[in-house]
């Protein structure tokens, strides 16, 4: 099961611990019945059906006098795809922890998946007098700078204390209707919980450029910085801005990007301590029913994790193959430059910095971006090659898949400049198979240079993409050579098709398709 949300803070109330624990209980049995007079929550699993006839199931688990855990499923009967919510409360000296967790499980690998709060993340912290998470207020609506404020928001980038990512939202130039609030507000609410939205009008928003540079935001657009202190000197690329245009063109589309892009961030943050006490009991997980779990489930749950076991295993062992033969390149690397007296090189090189080319990126688009900015001496990637990313970019594996597809994209930067350097001893699968620093598997489960007959004699049209008229004076060549981003994944999992030209009149390899399996289909997806 895959978790898409997390929200996590912690309140000092002014009331009695006990009578803050009764009404966060009473706010959540009202969420989970969706009525504003709910019955008391009942230990142990019930079963009702709510609004869009979905069915629900409810378990609530006291965990001594200070903590209760509510795990809310739902789905809707017919359809692959189980939503689960678990809220976890816990009441310790002088403070109320909270955590909410969005998950989700289906068996439909395509699902497009919707990011957001569930509402009951709002309903608690209404109850909450300060949430707060580490050194980050929780806000529950979007918050509104002047331009005489400015410094207020320049000292929250700054502050090396900051868990939450910040969202800045901006007033457009010229003659608007005020959508822009709108669009803030709606981020906001879907955000709530793991990221604070502020809006800037025309006048904060020149105050923010004089202060941030092109590390502020303006023209409507809004941009989202991670946490980590932010000032004029950091690195832009970490903290990704999405143009007021895009608004314009697809509102709906990059709102979603931009709760997606929070929502991974808070899924991947470390539970607090504090939670361990919903851990397992007596060896078994603390959701089991009456301690016990139906032999059907269990062996259901084998044959799973035998299989992705068997795929992880295979994944680690390519791995560890390839971490060995960089780790031996690089302590050979790094005997060369100390006996050359260049120990500072070595050093100084350890960590990125604001020019260098960024180690990892959120998502495949993000992916793309990069290697437009960052790869076009060697690398061609025309907007045209990028295709339907809004499924991929919210799929489970987004990060997974998106840092992936990163890697094969400098991969095939680093062989094109590599070729261009004198290295003459095949194509891009014997320069993969020579163990460059940079170089991506050559193996048939991420490499394929070519298609099968099948492939090119009934669907080689869908391999014909756009390419430089240097190339071919047509502007489009079959491209049959491809990076498998990911073996599991189904029609959804991304390929990236290129074309090798470094031989030829541009020198570059050029990139023809980067989408989704299903746009570029086989004899097994027909």
């Amino acid at each position: 099961m895959t978790v898409l949300y997390r929200a996590v803070w912690s309140d000092k109330p002014a009331s009695g611990l006990g009578q803050v624990l009764d009404d966060l209980k009473r706010r959540v049995a009202g969420w989970t019945q969706e009525t504003s007079e709910p019955a008391a929550l009942v230990e142990g699993p019930s079963e009702l059906v709510v609004s869009q006839e979905r069915q629900r199931r409810v378990e609530y688990r006291p965990v001594g006098a200070a903590a209760f855990e509510v795990i809310v499923t739902d789905q809707i009967p017919g359809e692959p795809t189980e939503w689960t919510v678990v809220i976890r409360v816990v009441v310790d000296e002088a403070r109320v922890h909270i955590l909410v967790e969005n998950r989700m499980e289906s068996d439909n690998l395509t699902q497009r998946v919707i990011v957001g709060r569930p509402l009951v993340v709002h309903q608690l912290l209404e109850a909450s007098e300060k949430p707060s998470l580490g050194g980050s207020t929780v806000l529950t609506q979007t918050l509104s700078i002047p331009a005489n404020g400015i410094d207020i928001l320049v000292g929250l980038l700054a502050d090396p204390d900051r868990s939450l990512p910040v969202i800045v939202c901006t007033e457009p130039g010229g003659d608007h209707i005020g959508e822009w609030r709108r669009v803030a507000e709606t981020i906001a609410r879907r955000a709530e919980g793991v990221a604070v939205v502020f809006t800037l009008d025309n006048a904060a928003v020149t105050a923010f450029r004089s202060r941030l540079g092109a590390l502020a935001i303006w023209g409507g657009g809004v941009r989202v910085y991670i946490p980590g202190p932010v000032t004029a000197e950091s690195e832009g690329w970490r903290h990704r801005y999405y143009l007021g245009s895009l608004f314009e063109e697809a509102r709906q589309r990059t709102i979603n990007r931009i709760v997606y892009s929070v929502s991974q961030l808070s899924a991947r943050r470390r539970v607090p301590e504090v939670f361990r006490v919903f851990g397992e009991q007596n060896g078994l997980p603390a959701d089991a029913l009456d301690g016990m779990i139906p032999a059907a489930e269990l062996v259901a749950a084998r044959d799973e994790w035998d299989f992705e076991r068997e795929l992880a295993r295979d994944e680690h062992s390519a791995l560890e193959k390839e971490l060995a033969a960089a780790n031996g390149h690089l302590a050979r690397l790094k005997e060369e430059l100390i006996s050359r007296g260049l120990a500072d090189v070595l050093w100084g090189t350890q960590h990125e910095d604001a020019t260098s080319i960024p180690d990892e990126v959120q998502d495949t688009s993000e992916a793309v971006l990069a290697a437009q900015t960052y790869l076009p001496r060697w690398l061609a990637l025309p907007d045209t090659a990028v295709r339907e990313l809004d499924d991929i970019d919210t799929a489970p594996n987004a990060y997974a898949w998106g840092n992936t597809t990163w890697r094969g994209l400098r991969a095939l930067a680093a062989y094109a400049e590599d070729r261009a350097g004198g290295w003459d001893a095949g194509g891009f699968w014997e320069w993969c198979a020579s163990g460059p620093v940079l170089g991506w598997p050559a193996t048939s489960k991420k490499l394929s240079m070519t298609e099968s007959e099948y492939v090119q004699n009934s669907l080689g049209r869908s391999r014909v993409f756009k390419v430089d008229r240097r190339v071919n004076e047509l502007g489009e060549v079959k491209m049959l050579a491809h990076l498998k981003i990911s073996e599991g994944g189904g029609p959804l999992a991304p390929r990236v098709y290129f074309y090798d030209d470094t031989n030829g009149p541009t020198k570059i390899v050029h990139v023809g398709l980067v989408g989704p399996h299903y746009l570029v289909p086989n004899k097994s997806t027909n």
